[in-house]
């Protein structure tokens, strides 16, 4: 079955994850964005071996409005559908209450931008697509420090579960994925800052952090990606408005 995906926050960690899984597939065509383009195309060079769908990659700010309806206006004329979609970018400043810089920042990029991809991919997407956002354990939880962080991860899943209402009647699911723990660079940098306030080395700072874990590992982004295909795929049909967390057990069932 050909489709074309297209993915945001493709250059690294889940995104990037997601990228390869999909790109295992010769049927597919692949659509990448990111705001590092010199990131994003460097992995696709290295992978040219293993890669087997049709790729293409794009700099992408996606807070940046204008900018995406001008790169949605210019993919119209170059694709038929956008089959599913996987809102994947996001950062992940950290903010005190009285730090609006931060806050508008990390609003604009994790919660105005995933909906201003949606919104204008919406018009590519055929009955029985695919809609699958990238939120966090923290959409059900807060975290010291993190308040924008934190409300723009919870927005992600009111949009979902909105949109999914919204979309159902063109059996369009949309879903979202709520990762903790994962061993990615945004986790790798946490752990880091973590260490040099503690004192401690970037080892002992990982070894303490799994002791905290009930599986006592880190998630592997590979495992984000394999739900990611399922969401994206025909047997996941019924599956719509819902919040997988993927967090090896560290929620409790949150």
């Amino acid at each position: 079955m050909s489709r074309t995906i297209l993915i945001t926050g493709a250059a690294k960690g889940i995104g990037r994850a997601v990228a390869e899984n999909f790109a295992a597939d010769a049927d597919n065509r692949l659509i990448l964005l990111d705001l590092d383009l010199a990131e994003l195309q460097r992995w696709v060079d290295e992978q040219q071996e293993q890669i087997k769908a049709r790729v293409e990659t794009h700099a992408a700010n996606i807070a940046d409005l204008p900018a995406m309806q001008a790169f949605f206006k210019t993919l119209g004329s170059q694709v038929e559908y956008v089959d599913v979609l996987v809102n994947s970018a996001g950062i992940c400043n950290e903010n005190e209450p009285e730090d609006l810089h931060n806050w508008h920042k990390v609003i604009s990029v994790n919660l105005n931008g995933t909906f201003y991809v949606t919104s204008l991919c919406l018009a590519l997407m055929p009955d029985r697509g695919r809609i699958i956002n990238m939120s966090s354990i923290l959409g059900r939880a807060g975290k010291v420090r993190n308040t924008a962080y934190c409300a723009s991860k919870h927005g992600i899943v009111g949009m979902t579960k909105a949109l999914a209402l919204d979309l159902a009647s063109r059996q369009i699911t949309v879903n979202a994925i709520l990762p903790a723990w994962i061993d990615t660079p945004m986790l790798q940098g946490e752990l880091a800052t973590q260490a040099a306030i503690a004192g401690l080395t970037q080892e002992q700072i990982v070894r303490n952090a799994k002791k905290k874990l009930p599986m006592r590992r880190f998630i592997q982004s590979e495992e984000v990606a394999a739900m990611v295909r399922y969401l994206a795929s025909p047997e996941a049909g019924g599956v719509t408005a819902q919040s997988l967390v993927i967090d090896g057990g560290v929620g409790l069932g949150m």
